[in-house]
């Protein structure tokens, strides 16, 4: 088991490198398993101590869902996307813009304002770690 001492988490779960997003994971140097978010231990075989890596910065859409009913603190609707990436792993995210995402749909990973709510108005400045299309204008301005 792992204690509470283990698993604090200290570092945010991505990296800014050259104004992109990436996110933070953890690959298994005994199976090859990877998961984001990174953990201690891996599911796959148990292997403690994975190794730390970078995502890469864009992804593609595997499938989404549009949230209409959710905590006070969630403005809806708003999408979440599964996005696979390269290193064979799939993530949850929520997704940026007015436009419904389109399965298989390349999409780049941004920090935006996410649809948390503070005091029912929108959070200040970037919050989430999020999905745009590919190509879009970002909304830290960047793209």
């Amino acid at each position: 088991m792992v204690g509470l001492d283990e698993a604090t988490v200290t570092k945010r779960p991505y990296e800014l490198e050259g104004g992109l997003v990436r996110l933070r994971a953890g690959r298994c140097p005994e199976c090859g398993a990877v998961f984001c978010p990174a953990r201690l231990v891996c599911d796959g075989c148990g292997h403690r101590g994975l190794d730390e890596i970078l995502l890469a910065p864009r992804g593609t859409i595997y499938t989404f869902t549009q949230v209409h009913q959710s905590t006070p603190e969630f403005a809806t609707p708003y999408d979440l996307v599964y996005v696979d990436f390269d290193e064979q792993v799939r993530v949850m995210l929520p997704c940026a813009g007015e436009e419904t995402p389109r399965i298989g749909e390349s999409v780049e990973i941004v920090l935006g304002r996410g649809p948390r709510l503070v005091e029912g108005e929108p959070e200040e400045g970037p919050q989430a770690v999020m999905v745009v299309k590919a190509g879009t204008e970002r909304s830290d301005g960047n793209g």
